[in-house]
């Protein structure tokens, strides 16, 4: 039996190693609950319902005051516009219910893209109106235009649930923490176990260090990878039972590289990419781990040290203003693959550099230089 095989057995033998995929898998299934009943309360025809019950209310209140007031010429001609504009976008609300139900997408989201229109016109025109509300009306614009050319139905993009935009959602927001803690959390059982207080086992063994350094990298990443995959199979499958498949030419908010324009991607142009840095940056954190397992010799104090400097410095980049600023240096920072590839997670930060590209160039020589560091500190300078 190789070393290799061994390794591999002594992963999938020890049941406690299968404890953090068992988390992972309820984690998904949890989330996919809360999702469904948050879709409930929060879903494209319920905001329609609302719309409308907003803008009875609104129009009994105007025309309450129009009765009311002691008002001038002008004033009351002011009110009775505005009474006009609220039948007018009532009218239209009534429309768009009616083509939900018919399910009649294209044509509910023209009739929606027209009130939007409205709005933002007024906004822009309106001193008091803040930035943040004329870009929550430039994206949705955009949006319900994407969607209208495609006629696709809209989906909540804080609680998906439809398989495709699950598995992305689960991407995006849970593995990047619950994963990368799983893993360490296994890996450091595994590779801790070569050690007998400072005395490294595996020295012993009748095949070469870099032999040995290889293949618990290899082992390692073989689970993460799998693990990963698992995870993201499981919820796609989840959320197809529950919702539907989903739509590939999804459009999904993003920001161009360079300026943070907004702008819209598929799903599909983002899924391998993400995937792709996603997995490379798995391969360096299991490096670091191993790395730190060598040094240390000593689990807990070698679990605590590499979730600091990886799940720490992930959670860090997000509020340390100069730690941002160097954030696409980080192989750390490309473990949410999806927000790295869709430019929110540079818009999130204000850096603008973050890319697939840039995932590249930071992940596979950081990969590759700390694998030669790796060598050299356990062929070199560890002698036991």
């Amino acid at each position: 039996m190789t070393y290799k095989n061994y390794l591999s057995r002594k992963i999938l033998k020890n049941k406690f190693n299968f404890i953090p995929l068992v988390i992972l898998i309820l984690a998904v299934l949890i989330c996919l609950a809360f999702n469904v009943r948050n879709k409930a309360a929060n879903s494209y025809l319920i905001d329609t319902k609302n719309d409308i019950r907003q803008g009875k209310q609104a129009l009994h209140d105007l025309q309450s005051d129009l009765k009311r007031k002691n008002e001038s010429a002008a004033a009351r001609k002011i009110d009775k516009t505005n009474i006009a504009d609220e039948k007018r976008d009532i009218k239209t609300n009534q429309l768009i219910l009616n083509r939900v139900h018919g399910r009649q997408w294209r044509a509910a989201y023209k009739q929606k893209i027209i009130l939007i229109k409205q709005d933002l016109k007024v906004s822009l025109n309106s001193k008091g109106s803040g930035t943040g509300l004329i870009k929550a009306m430039k994206r949705d614009l955009l949006i319900y235009q994407d969607l209208a050319k495609k006629n696709l139905e809209k989906q909540d993009d804080d609680f998906p649930t439809q398989g495709i935009g699950y598995s992305v959602w689960v991407s995006k927001t849970i593995l990047p923490y619950l994963l990368v803690l799983s893993i360490i959390f296994v890996l450091v059982q595994i590779y801790g176990d070569a050690f007998e207080g400072k005395l490294n086992k595996n020295n012993l063994l009748p095949i070469s260090k870099k032999t040995v350094i290889s293949e618990n990298i290899t082992s390692g990443s073989i689970f993460s990878i799998g693990t990963l995959i698992i995870t993201e199979l499981i919820a796609l499958m989840a959320g197809w039972t529950v919702s539907g498949v989903g739509a590939l030419n999804y459009p999904y908010l993003s920001y161009a590289v360079g300026s943070g324009k907004m702008e819209l991607k598929n799903i599909s142009d983002l899924i391998l990419p993400s995937l792709l840095l996603q997995c490379l940056a798995i391969v360096f954190i299991i490096e670091l781990t191993y790395f730190i397992v060598t040094l240390v010799r000593n689990r807990l104090a070698s679990l605590f040290i590499t979730l600091l400097l990886t799940i720490g410095v992930v959670l860090m980049t997000s509020v340390v203003e100069p730690i941002q600023r160097i954030a696409q240096f980080l192989p750390t920072t490309y473990v949410n693959g999806i927000s790295v590839v869709s430019g929110q997670y540079g818009q999130s930060i204000a850096n603008y550099h973050l890319s697939f590209s840039t995932g590249l160039l930071t992940l596979i020589p950081s990969i590759m230089i700390f694998y030669l560091l790796i060598v050299f500190v356990n062929t070199k300078l560890l002698k036991f």
